[in-house]
């Protein structure tokens, strides 16, 4: 719904489905790359599909240099896919995981969003979420999940073929478990650069 030409009101409803890969199907399936190497993850033949019913409610704002906007959204979730630390693990010093389905979860949280031109050639863009996601059988937090979450990308067109843009990613704190501490947040730089080389190739 559009009240004037810069404001902009967004609902939505929706149902979702999403089959398990058949890397998380695999009993034969292995993973090591998981918490830095430290974690071997395995396939779950046993795995059922996810569904979801998701709801949004969003504003945006809209001038000729700046936009600002927020989103509200709620998904309950049946049979969620999250990886599960297992209590055992039959390599020493390795953590095992397994893929298993949380029976009911519930994902709701709000994301906030900005950009603006600077100058011609330079623009910024920022954007914020926060998610409450939760067992909704148990009550608890899910697992390896951010609170918080934010991103800032500068970006200049140097050429009409060349631009490079600048971002800062943070990740909040993750909760693991009732029994073990959270594991710390961390922030992430990217550099990119994007050149045109004709209307048929371009490189990144």
């Amino acid at each position: 719904f559009h009240p004037t030409q810069a404001l902009t009101f967004k609902a939505g409803a929706g149902r979702g489905f999403k089959a398990p890969t058949l890397k998380q199907l695999s009993p034969e399936y292995e993973s090591r790359a998981a918490m830095g190497g430290r974690g071997i993850i395995r396939g779950n033949p046993d795995l059922r599909p996810e569904t979801n019913q998701s709801y949004e409610l969003g504003v945006e704002y809209q001038q000729r240099r700046w936009s600002a906007g927020a989103t509200l959204f709620h998904n309950d979730v049946r049979n969620l896919i999250e990886t599960v630390r297992q209590p055992t693990c039959y390599e020493p010093r390795r953590v095992c995981l397994e893929y298993e389905n949380v029976a009911r979860a519930r994902l709701k949280g709000v994301e906030l969003t900005a950009g603006a031109s600077l100058l011609p050639d330079w623009r910024v863009d920022a954007n914020y979420t926060y998610l409450d996601a939760r067992d909704r059988a148990t009550g608890e937090r899910l697992p390896d999940r951010s609170r918080h979450r934010a991103n800032a990308t500068l970006t200049w067109a140097a050429l009409q073929q060349l631009s490079t843009r600048l971002r800062v990613e943070y990740i909040g704190s993750q909760y693991r478990s009732a029994t073990e501490s959270e594991r710390p947040g961390y922030t992430l730089l990217h550099w990119y650069v994007d050149y045109d080389v004709n209307s048929n190739l371009s490189l990144h």
